[in-house]
C-alpha cells in the first residue's frame, strides 16, 4: 500500500507500507466475486442465445409440419389426428408424475392445438 503526501517544500513524496493480510483477502474475495459475476453474465448471454436459436429452429420445423399436414388427403389427416391425440395423451400422462411449470403446459397445449387445427 502507498500514500502520497506533500512535504514541507510542497513536493510530493510517496510513503509505502506493507499491505496487511486482511486487505489482501478482501481484495481477493472482490476479484473472485467480480470473476464469478462476469462468468455468470457470460453464461446467461450464451444460454439466452441458445434459447433464441432453438426457438427459431422449432418455429421453422413447426411451419414445415403444418405445411405437410395440410397437403395430405383427408382420410390420412383423420388417421394422423387420431394417432397424434393418443400419443399426446401418453405424453401428458408421463408429465403427471413430474412438477412442471405452468408455462410448459401452456406451450405444450398451444402446440398440440396448432397441429390438430392443421389436421382439420
Amino acid at each position: 500500500m502507498f500514500r502520497i503526501f506533500k512535504t514541507q517544500s510542497g513536493m510530493a513524496d510517496v510513503e509505502t507500507r506493507p499491505v496487511s493480510t486482511p486487505v489482501l483477502a478482501i481484495q481477493a474475495k472482490k476479484v473472485d466475486h467480480d470473476t464469478l459475476l462476469d462468468s455468470l453474465a457470460t453464461l446467461s448471454k450464451i444460454n439466452g442465445m441458445s434459447v433464441v436459436q432453438h426457438g427459431a429452429r422449432l418455429a421453422v420445423v413447426g411451419e414445415l409440419l403444418v405445411s405437410v399436414l395440410t397437403h395430405l388427403p383427408a382420410a390420412m389427416q383423420a388417421d394422423i389426428a387420431r394417432s397424434f391425440r393418443g400419443r399426446i395423451e401418453d405424453l401428458m400422462s408421463l408429465s403427471d408424475d413430474r412438477s412442471l411449470p405452468e408455462q410448459y403446459h401452456s406451450a405444450f397445449l398451444t402446440e398440440v392445438n396448432r397441429y390438430l387445427n392443421a389436421l382439420r
